[in-house]
């Protein structure tokens, strides 16, 4: 499957970036799959901050749970600080095991 993830950036610049995933299991009390992140991750316009691009670059091998509309080629519009590691959504072990981490 692939997931395309959508970011407003500094500037009210709008970037989409669209991974392919591995679908690992499904919870269908919320409608959502959790997939891992296949890499390496596409290539960026140079024009986006590097800091922003570092963020993507270590996408690849993170698990999310994304909604079941992710599978019908919808962008996903996420807020900046999901990227940043602010809010927890990417994950660097599997979500479901109490000790995994957010992306840092």
């Amino acid at each position: 499957m692939s997931v395309s993830f959508g970011w407003r950036l500094p500037g009210n610049v709008r970037l989409k970036v669209t991974f392919e995933a591995e679908v690992v299991a499904y919870q269908a009390d919320k409608d959502r799959w959790l997939i891992r992140l296949k890499g390496p991750a596409p290539t960026l316009d140079p024009n986006v901050p590097a800091d922003i691009q570092h963020a993507i670059a270590v996408l690849p091998g993170r698990w999310v749970f994304v909604p079941n509309e992710a599978r019908n080629g919808l962008t996903l519009p996420l807020k900046l600080e999901t990227l940043t590691g602010r809010i927890r959504y990417f994950y660097t072990d599997d979500p479901r095991n109490p000790d995994s981490t957010s992306q840092p």
